[in-house]
């Protein structure tokens, strides 16, 4: 019989090899079948573990995934009387626009101080609050014309365009009253206010509490102007909750226009009030941390075949850290 060469595992052998005759072949490799069924095994068994590891890890990720959809956020103001919340306003703007041929282009920056000092809180949740802005730092610039600019804590005497600004620094412009969710109960101006398209002093908040997705609006009118008539353009602020995150709640915001609107005049005059952005809410504190719209828009043949009009902004307000430590709890 042919016999083989193998390495002995025995320490008593002297030059370490013996011959394996056909029977210790034939054991030799039913031991190397019984390792391969081990090892082979093992590894499937692992497999198989993992698998199940995975796959539990999947299961807990969509159970998670589905208490956090399925979980109701209630979105409340919560005010305290006395309390006074400032917020750094930023308003950039471009307006390009080119008639029969002549181009221009205006640009505008301006940073004010709101703040809302709140006169009166009740335990329904109900406050009053008045508005005002403690201080402005203004600039702008035409095609043609020389830069224009107004700081009201520098400057003693402002610029003519700038004259109604300076008069309403440091007094109250509007005192509202509100209901928790927003609405507003009764308003007073003492300044008549332009609508920029920025949603009003105060964000809505929807009644009944809202999951992730929700949405809800807010119905408006804008008077457009045009050869001396006005008219009415319906439309609406859509509200919908993307996202809570450590207990602020990211809402979007979008205007949407109602009212079908072919003239191009109306569209170049409307778009100051097209607004698209987000706003951050604290729903512990009870309050809107910041906000930020933007606008982009262009109208094509407002003034003739050949006009054309882009309108870039942006609008932002931030809550100064000093007043969320003063948030009372109820």
């Amino acid at each position: 019989m042919r016999s083989f060469l193998a390495v002995s595992t025995n320490p008593s052998g002297q030059d370490g090899t013996h011959e394996m005759t056909g029977e210790g072949r034939c054991s030799s490799n039913a031991l190397a079948v019984v390792l391969g069924v081990l090892v082979t095994g093992t590894l499937v068994c692992g497999m198989e573990a993992a698998i199940g590891q995975q796959t539990d890890l999947q299961s807990r990720v969509n159970a998670a995934s589905k208490q956090l959809t399925s979980h109701e956020y209630s979105l409340r103001y919560k005010f305290g009387e006395g309390e006074q919340l400032r917020y750094d306003v930023t308003h950039l703007a471009t307006v390009r626009t080119r008639i029969q041929g002549n181009s221009q282009e205006s640009n505008s920056r301006s940073k004010s101080l709101k703040v809302w000092k709140i006169e009166g809180a009740q335990s329904d949740g109900t406050a009053t609050l008045s508005h005002r802005v403690d201080a402005v730092d203004m600039w702008a610039e035409v095609t043609g014309r020389e830069p224009i600019s107004y700081n009201s804590q520098r400057d003693k005497t402002p610029p003519a365009e700038y004259e109604h600004v300076a008069k309403t620094i440091g007094v109250p412009i509007s005192t509202v009253t509100i209901s928790r969710f927003g609405q507003v109960l009764n308003r007073d101006d003492e300044v008549s206010q332009v609508n920029f398209g920025t949603g009003g002093l105060i964000v809505p908040l929807p009644e009944q509490p809202v999951k992730l997705g929700a949405e809800w609006s807010v119905a408006d009118s804008v008077n457009i102007e045009v050869d001396g008539v006005f008219k009415a353009i319906k439309t609406r602020q859509l509200y919908r909750l993307e996202k809570v995150e450590t207990g602020v709640a990211t809402i979007s915001v979008t205007t949407q226009v109602l009212t079908p609107v072919d003239d191009q005049r109306i569209r170049s005059k409307l778009v100051q009030r097209l607004t698209q952005g987000e706003i951050r809410f604290d729903i512990d504190a009870g309050r809107v941390l910041s906000k930020r719209l933007d606008w982009d828009e262009t109208v094509l043949g407002f003034d003739g075949p050949d006009s054309n009009m882009q309108y870039l902004a942006r609008w932002t307000e931030e809550l100064r850290a000093e007043t969320v430590a003063q948030v009372p709890r109820r």
